[in-house]
């Protein structure tokens, strides 16, 4: 599989047309109809319903475009950060975990802006994971991550702590507390992290699913706490995840009841010397979320 692949499957499933794509990609259309027939061969599943008039997308091209398009941001992301780097560049590269960077990380950065205006950044979303091996070797220099960034070359200061939820499709319209939820939602499927792209909060989770007597095995796996919401708003299952996905993706299509397990989230980077840049930003980040402007994580289950 080439990066190409997943451009031309990209380009196609946005347009749901083979003409169009062609146009934007700058090809022509009958080798893109090839390409992307190789593609679904290397895939192993069809990926475009071509019957009638119209192109669609299969249920398992709709869950691969989502995906294909975090791959090709993510390149697109490491290609900019390198290009920065070899620059040089003043702008302090900070990586953050999707749900906080969704949450509470907006009202933060306007504080910063307006304390700290001449402050540039380069905002990267990365799982904790990732961040940790990107601080390690200098592509980031201050990370948002999960308590389980423990590596000694590397610092970390807890910040904020978030609840667990447990998430479901509002249509069920469930009621009782957290053990009669649970018990009717296990015959329903169950939508659950992937280990290879966040194993720590794959592994998290899994203790919390074991504290309720749960051993669920997965109908759907996604790399991303606020996709997988999407994917339990759609109807498909239900989930357990970090209370900022929740608060992330709030909407009336998915019910809620937040769970007594957390987890904390805090500051990392290296313990080596760092940049001006870099300390400020520290201090200013350590100074609003462990102050005054603290807000609470809990809001009433639904």
């Amino acid at each position: 599989m080439e990066l190409r692949h997943l451009r031309y499957f990209a380009a196609v499933g946005r347009s749901l047309n083979f003409t169009r794509a062609a146009e934007i990609l700058h090809v022509s259309q009958p080798p893109l109809s090839r390409q992307i027939q190789e593609f679904e061969e290397e895939v192993g599943a069809a990926l475009f319903d071509r019957t009638g008039n119209k192109t669609k997308l299969t249920e398992a091209g709709a869950y691969l475009l989502v995906e294909s398009e975090r791959l090709l941001e993510a390149v697109d992301v490491a290609c900019r950060t390198a290009k920065a780097i070899a620059m040089k560049t003043r702008a302090l590269r900070v990586g953050c975990v999707s749900s906080f960077f969704n949450t509470r990380l907006p009202p933060f950065l306007g504080e910063l802006s307006r304390s700290k205006p001449d402050l540039r950044l380069d905002m990267l979303v990365m799982p904790t994971e990732a961040q940790v091996h990107a601080l390690m070797s200098g592509a980031l220099e201050v990370g948002f991550v999960r308590s389980w960034a423990s590596e000694a070359t590397l610092v970390f200061e807890p910040i904020a702590e978030e609840l667990f939820a447990l998430v479901f499709p509002a249509t069920l319209q469930l009621s009782g507390g957290v053990a009669e939820r649970i018990a009717a939602l296990e015959t329903y499927p169950y939508i659950g992290v992937a280990r290879s792209a966040a194993e720590g909060l794959a592994e998290t989770i899994a203790k919390v699913c074991a504290d309720y007597g749960l051993k669920p095995n997965p109908a759907y796996e996604c790399n991303d706490s606020l996709s997988i919401m999407g994917l339990v708003a759609s109807g498909l299952g239900w989930s357990i995840l970090p209370d900022f996905a929740f608060q992330a993706a709030m909407t009336e299509k998915v019910g809620a009841v937040r769970l007594e397990q957390s987890l904390v989230l805090g500051l990392c980077y290296r313990k080596t010397v760092l940049t001006d840049q870099a300390k400020e930003f520290i201090a200013e980040a350590k100074s609003y979320f462990l102050g005054a402007n603290r807000e609470s994580a809990a809001s009433p289950d639904r």
